[in-house]
């Protein structure tokens, strides 16, 4: 949101508020019916404070009874209650037109999402959870409170002054002179404390794609002994997260004493006017009362701003990222006419493709020209982050390449239907998913139709008919969730089983031996000698056993090909073994 944590991009900001502005017009009516209240409320304020004057003068000038008063003592109770309830009012359409406008953000949110999701792209998981959740929350404190606490300090301060210059235009000038003071530090303090919202913001972002990774990561965590040293860095970020929220609070209170400061001077200024003013006797008491009574609450919409003035900040740093999520170009850029899948063996291609994912953590690949031969096997290698992830994610079209193309057998893999393209491909995680139910439902499940014969030779091919045969009820065997009751190894089996059922033409497999001992990674490379018969396999691996099994070898080194595609040494005696 915040591409520097010490500094501000001012256009980009006031880009987020014009757009922000400009969603409020879902919502206002009520947020002007709030608006509306609001001044209502703030008219009472000044009428009460007349019928406390008047009564004060008439007690203390004119010496009225008790009976004489009573019915200005009911008219001051009468408009305290009226602005009670006018506050009241207020605030619940105010957060009416919030609630509104939460509702409407984050159902476009979803459709516009699930649009780019259907067109081939995606966005960083852990920026879009902050966007969705959080980020919408932050618009309710600026709807809420700082649109009508700024409406209210716009026009409250222009009535008083109205009222007040024709009893004491001494009083009205000190009013005048004073109230720039207090919107200019607090838009001197506010952006100070934008730059630390910013980092604030950041480190969120950080944080919450951190523990996600360690969420997805824990049973590895566990098993490698780093469950304690992540906890401890976990604790290292919230530790950073909350000595930036402690600043941005030390900012806020800072705010806070300079508008009492600004209210208190300006207040004590006009209470010495009026005093000499009444002793000299060239001011009523009921009219020097009233200018007192008033001028606090002058002063009090400047300071309810100041004091929503961080709602503000996040509810531009929250549109800030909403905006560009929710631009319009997704709909109205058409759909290019789709084309059938080739039927032949797929041989694929990767032609000048460039992917940079949306967030700080950088990643993706650039300009990578690469060929996936048909009937081949490809081996990509290089460390974590590297960018071999991104390019399966590019193949199994979640994600559409920010420039160049993908082809298969020559044609552009977008003009293919997402649906009759998965049909053609199958994917193989570290971890591939299994759910709790049997083992004849987890290999069939998306088939319409699979028979007991062809799972039974799906099996043997995959080496996986040994240990099914000895599992009590066989196919009926019942897994617990993720896979409960099998190895790691046997898992493993029965996910390439999957992609035998399913007669798929492309393969992707993530990691297809990581956590093998030597016999079960034996056991796997024999069954994926089986898938690789007429087919295109794309893997991404490690392991030196593994790699040399395939035709070809790939490095990637920070989104780049390192060397050319080399042929591994061994393949050859593996397909033979």
């Amino acid at each position: 949101m915040c591409n520097n944590p010490t500094t501000e991009d001012p256009t980009k900001e006031h880009a987020a508020e014009r757009w922000l502005i400009g969603e409020l017009k879902t919502v206002r009516q009520p947020l002007l019916i709030s608006i509306i209240a609001a001044m209502l409320a703030t008219v009472a304020t000044v009428l009460q404070a007349r019928v406390l004057a008047t009564a004060c003068h008439r007690a203390v000038i004119d010496g009225a009874a008790v009976a004489a008063i009573m019915p200005l003592a009911l008219y001051l109770l009468l408009f305290a209650l009226l602005r009670s309830v006018l506050t009241f009012y207020a605030e619940r359409q105010a957060s009416a037109a919030a609630a509104l406008l939460k509702k409407e953000v984050r159902s476009r949110l979803y459709r516009h999402l699930h649009a780019v999701q259907s067109r081939g792209r995606v966005a960083d998981s852990s920026a879009l959870v902050e966007a969705v959740t959080q980020g919408v929350d932050y618009l309710e404190p600026y709807v809420a409170r700082f649109i009508p606490h700024l409406a209210v300090a716009a026009l409250f301060p222009l009535l008083c002054i109205l009222l007040l210059f024709p009893l004491d235009w001494r009083s009205s000038a000190v009013l005048l002179f004073s109230a720039p003071f207090i919107p200019l530090f607090m838009i001197l303090i506010g952006k100070g404390a934008q730059n630390i919202n910013c980092q604030q913001w950041r480190s969120l972002a950080v944080m919450s794609g951190h523990l996600l990774d360690l969420i997805r990561g824990l049973p590895d965590l566990k098993i490698c002994s780093a469950a304690r040293r992540e906890a401890a860095a976990v604790a290292r970020i919230s530790e950073g997260y909350r000595q930036s929220t402690m600043a941005v609070l030390r900012v806020a209170f800072l705010s806070a004493f300079t508008l009492e400061f600004f209210t208190t001077v300006g207040t004590a200024v006009v209470a010495v006017i009026i005093g000499f003013r009444l002793l000299s006797g060239s001011l009523s008491l009921v009219d020097g009362l009233f200018v007192l009574l008033v001028a606090p609450e002058f002063y009090l919409p400047f300071r309810t701003l100041g004091l929503s003035y961080h709602a503000r900040m996040q509810g531009v740093a929250a549109a800030e990222k909403l905006a560009p999520l929710l631009a319009a170009d997704v709909f109205s850029k058409p759909l290019p006419e789709l084309v059938a899948v080739p039927e032949k063996v797929l041989a694929i291609a990767f032609e000048g493709v460039t992917f940079r994912h949306g967030s700080d953590r950088g990643g993706g690949v650039t300009g990578i020209d690469l060929l996936l031969p048909a009937g081949t096997v490809t081996a990509l290698v290089g460390e974590s982050g590297a960018g071999k992830s991104t390019l399966a994610g590019l193949l199994l079209a979640l994600a559409s390449p920010q420039e160049g193309r993908i082809t298969v057998n020559g044609i552009d893999i977008a003009l293919f239907s997402p649906q009759k393209w998965h049909q053609r491909l199958a994917w193989i995680p570290q971890k591939p998913f299994f759910f709790c139910g049997s083992v004849r439902e987890n290999l069939a499940i998306g088939l319409d139709l699979c028979s007991d014969a062809a799972i039974y030779a799906a099996l043997d091919a995959a080496v996986a008919l040994s240990f099914v045969t000895q599992l009590s009820g066989g196919l009926d065997y019942q897994l617990g969730d993720n896979g409960a009751g099998l190895s790691g190894g046997e898992l493993r089996r029965l996910a390439i089983t999957r992609v035998l059922l399913r007669e798929a033409d492309l393969v992707i497999l993530d990691e297809p031996t990581a956590g093998l001992d030597r016999e079960n990674e034996q056991l796997v490379m024999a069954a994926l000698t089986q898938v690789a018969k007429e087919r295109t396999l794309l893997l991404i691996s490690h392991r030196e056993n593994t790699v040399s099994w395939a035709d070809r070898v790939v490095r990637l080194v920070d989104g780049r090909i390192e060397q050319p595609v080399s042929t591994a040494r061994n393949a050859a005696r593996w397909r033979a073994e």
